[in-house]
């Protein structure tokens, strides 16, 4: 992650186990109070909601951000469209192996920059993948080899600077338990653990039940393929030393079958199950020497060699992970927001200001790398002042302008400013024969209308 994206301790967090063991032990009191009683008492009030630290909204806020901008970006690579005119998801398939596979590579997107987080509780992240990366994954999956330069034209025009970018957006979620809390806190900021779970509340209980199986199988064979893998010689395999062996394979398929589960099935954010199947090293030694003991005497492996494997694996377990998705037709699909009475979108806030700035490399710096940086540096500098003038000029739905509230309201100064980091590059580019450089900013007005209106009680 860099420096860019500090941990959980950077956004103000603690430990807070005792704030809910407090929690805990008061709910233990208040549950037992009447508990003796032997007439039948009125109806307890349901206990409030747990009150979150603005310092946990915000990580929270963050979080789903994160999985919100993952879950875009793979969105936009499987509609990409191919030379032959199909999308990469309708190649790969809804739900199959490919898409898995793609899904678990656009895992790799690290957040870039630092989360910007507003006064009404919006968080947003921008994360970044290398074109290159996601584009040779593709091929691969779809059995081509595309060019980042001809294929792919969608992909390769939303790229700046070999790279894929997406910002995400994303609310606390309503239903926080401390448990919930306490893992969010618990994990690094470019991780994206198990959550809210955030992208499995429109999959139904059938459709878990079969990524989690579609998991478990996929683990299994990669488990089994692991250790047949595995070197007992110079030059054959276990799997090449059991074959045409009937009993010696059964032996060893019924002791694969028989491993159990390592942990409960994690639902990540992607909608990818993840199971982890593991075997320990020192049990497959003994069941290699009942194996051993039903083969041909000339296709026996010295025993010595079964007890190297603990030094030659160095690990005293074998772990494989298998993957699966949701059938498609147990997604249900997205409900509409119901209409909701509110202030009509004023003409603004449908706007995008644009800047432009140019710079000229220094002609103090022999290095053209650096005098290049240096120029970029500026121009965006330049841009981004450009903007801050274009937005203090917006007129709000009240008559003000965007700097006289500023001047008045501190809580709205600090969204202007989150709002211009927010600014997206559009483009960054050597002009004029690579005397100059330019960089285009675009900053959309839709947030500023959203966090500038009355708070609603």
């Amino acid at each position: 992650m860099g420096s860019a994206c500090p941990d959980a301790a950077g956004y103000g967090m603690r430990d807070m186990r005792p704030r809910f063991a407090i929690l805990l032990f008061a709910a233990a009191v208040c549950g037992s109070a009447g508990a003796g009683a032997s007439a039948p008492a009125a109806p307890a009030p349901a206990a409030p909601a747990p009150a979150w630290t603005p310092e946990q909204m915000k990580l929270l806020a963050i979080r789903a951000a994160q999985v919100n901008a993952s879950s875009r970006l793979a969105d936009r690579v499987l509609a990409a469209r191919l030379a032959d005119g199909r999308t990469v998801g309708a190649v790969l398939g809804p739900a199959g192996d490919g898409e898995v596979a793609l899904r678990l590579v656009l895992r790799s997107a690290r957040l870039i920059g630092d989360p910007r987080v507003y006064s009404d509780g919006v968080a947003e992240v921008d994360v970044e993948v290398a074109l290159d990366a996601v584009v040779q994954k593709v091929g691969q999956l779809c059995g081509a080899k595309p060019d980042a330069k001809t294929d792919l034209p969608d992909l390769r025009a939303q790229a700046m600077d070999g790279y894929l970018r997406m910002e995400g957006r994303g609310r606390p979620p309503r239903d926080i338990t401390p448990e919930r809390v306490r893992k969010v806190e618990a994990a690094r900021p470019d991780e994206l653990p198990e959550m809210f779970p955030a992208g499995w509340e429109r999959v139904t209980a059938l459709g878990r039940v079969e990524a989690g199986s579609r998991a478990r199988v996929q683990a299994y064979a990669a488990l089994a393929s692991q250790v047949r893998g595995l070197r007992l010689g110079s030059t054959r395999t276990l799997g090449e030393l059991v074959a045409g062996a009937p009993v010696a394979e059964s032996i060893l398929d019924t002791y694969m079958r028989s491993l159990p589960v390592a942990g409960a099935t994690r639902m990540m954010p992607d909608r990818v199950a993840e199971v982890d199947v593991a075997v320990p090293v020192r049990d497959l030694i003994r069941v290699l020497k009942d194996v051993r003991a039903v083969i041909p005497t000339d296709s026996r492996w010295p025993e010595e060699q079964m007890e190297q494997l603990l030094v030659y694996l160095k690990t005293d377990r074998l772990v494989a992970t298998g993957y699966g998705m949701p059938p498609p037709d147990q997604v249900r699909p997205e409900e509409a927001l119901p209409e909701a009475p509110a202030s009509p979108l004023p003409d603004w806030a449908a706007q995008v200001l644009e800047s432009r700035g140019t710079a000229k490399p220094p002609e103090d710096i022999d290095d053209a790398a650096e005098a290049q940086l240096l120029a970029a540096r500026a121009a965006k500098a330049r841009a981004a002042s450009d903007l801050e003038r274009q937005l203090d000029a917006v007129r709000l739905e009240d008559g003000q302008t965007v700097r006289q509230r500023a001047a008045k309201d501190e809580v709205f100064r600090r969204d202007i400013r989150t709002l211009l980091e927010s600014a997206k590059v559009a483009k960054h580019q050597a002009i004029a024969d690579g005397k100059q450089w330019e960089v285009v900013l675009r900053l959309p007005l839709v947030r500023l209308w959203e966090f500038s209106r009355p708070c609603e009680e």
